[in-house]
């Protein structure tokens, strides 16, 4: 990438909807980070955005100079038992990583969704993903659980590591 970057970490618009849908779809296709290997339609990623905000949880955006290079959700569970909980996803474009902008993305989402009233925010990551693990555990993520060779994709397995994060842990 050349060039200056110039991040901005806002809520997710309705007309951002085409570009969140691109890059879930590039991150995706990398078959490396994200448990689906293909994005989802402009439809079905506005449609998931609106729920995202009408359950009370929060889809943000990291914008570069107009385009969207990341996305970060938090999207509470409707179960009744489980509407306390909220599952957390993020990704960012290749040429994007390893500049902060997760953590900025991740130091935005988090204090609002307990704001929001979660009180419990979980996720799923691979074992592989090792800059994504530090950066949870950075945000005082506590690993609750492991699956082993969950994913086989290439005929390489991974373990999933399961993290949760209490409000009164987060460490922000």
């Amino acid at each position: 990438m050349s060039g200056m970057i110039d991040i901005i970490i806002r809520l997710t618009e309705k007309d951002d909807a085409s570009q969140v849908s691109a890059c879930v779809d590039s991150v995706a296709r990398e078959r490396l980070f994200l448990a689906t290997t293909k994005g989802f339609s402009v439809e079905e990623t506005c449609e998931f955005i609106q729920f995202v905000r009408n359950a009370g949880g929060v889809h943000l955006v990291a914008v570069n100079r107009g385009s969207v290079v990341g996305w970060c959700n938090i999207t509470p569970y409707t179960f009744e038992g489980l509407t306390h909980c909220g599952r957390l996803g993020m990704g960012l474009l290749p040429e994007y990583r390893g500049r902060g902008i997760g953590k900025k993305l991740l130091a935005k989402a988090l204090p609002q969704a307990f704001r929001n009233g979660l009180e419990r925010i979980e996720l799923e990551v691979f074992a592989s993903n090792i800059v994504a693990v530090r950066l949870y555990q950075y945000f005082g993520f506590l690993e609750e659980g492991r699956k082993r060779k969950a994913r086989k994709l290439d005929g390489m397995y991974d373990d999933i590591i399961l993290f949760g994060l209490l409000g009164e842990e987060c460490l922000m």
